[in-house]
């Protein structure tokens, strides 16, 4: 006999089979992309490539994204997602009132995600290259604004609780000053002193320039552990945000 569903039930799944057919080719384009850049290096991700991971057409393509710059644009944010995911967790998982143990794992997991993905890190960070194709300003619209959520806050309230020196609004070039409240604006640190905005990127260039010489393997045969000096270069920058080691 025929059942009227009831609320007891539970909420009715309306996605159609091929909805779901559809969400799963269409994460499977990601994912075999991404296996694909990272084994056989960037020259290798073509849509032919692609479509024979997932066993279609490359025409068949078309259907879920637009071009091949439409899948890697799609896979970047999903890496600066992941990311970003994973710095939050380690934020979490950190006393809510540490504020420099918070800052120190979501810095440390975005060396230790950027060492473990080098070719990830460099479709999102690194210089334009063949896979970024015509979107790397996507990529870095993406991820400025991503991070800052993750980092801003932190240095926002580490000022807040430590008062670190920064400079002064009239000390700071006119040009700078001008773009800073843009950057703030885009990031949603608006509310945030230009001097403090000035220390935040400061920091971030310092560990952006570190992973950088590490991932791609630019400091020279004799540095073959990498975590001390980055550890040290952390310790700096809390120091510099008014944080005393214990």
């Amino acid at each position: 006999m025929f059942r009227v569903p009831s609320c007891e039930d539970g909420p009715v799944d309306h996605t159609t089979r091929r909805d779901r057919l559809r969400e799963q080719l269409t994460q499977d384009i990601k994912r075999s992309a991404r296996r694909i850049m990272v084994e056989h290096g960037p020259p290798g991700l073509t849509l032919s490539s692609i479509a024979r991971a997932v066993a279609v057409t490359p025409p068949a393509l078309y259907r879920y994204y637009d071009d091949l710059d439409d899948i890697v644009a799609n896979l970047a944010t999903d890496l600066v997602t992941e990311l970003v995911e994973k710095m939050s967790a380690a934020i979490d998982a950190e006393p809510p009132n540490d504020l420099a143990a918070r800052l120190r794992a979501a810095t440390c997991t975005f060396r230790q995600w950027s060492v473990e993905h080098p070719v990830e890190y460099g479709l999102l960070f690194g210089a334009p290259n063949a896979p970024a194709g015509k979107v790397p300003a996507a990529f870095s619209s993406d991820w400025v604004v991503r991070l800052a959520d993750v980092w801003g806050p932190l240095v926002a309230e580490a000022w807040r609780r430590n008062g670190f020196p920064v400079p002064d609004e009239d000390a700071i070039d006119p040009e700078l000053l001008e773009q800073l409240g843009k950057y703030g604006e885009v990031t949603g640190q608006s509310g945030l002193p230009a001097g403090v905005l000035v220390v935040f990127l400061d920091c971030w260039r310092q560990v952006y320039g570190a992973v950088c010489l590490e991932v791609f393997g630019h400091m020279g045969p004799a540095i073959t552990d990498h975590e001390p000096l980055f550890r040290t270069m952390v310790d700096d920058l809390l120091a510099r945000l008014g944080f005393t080691q214990s």
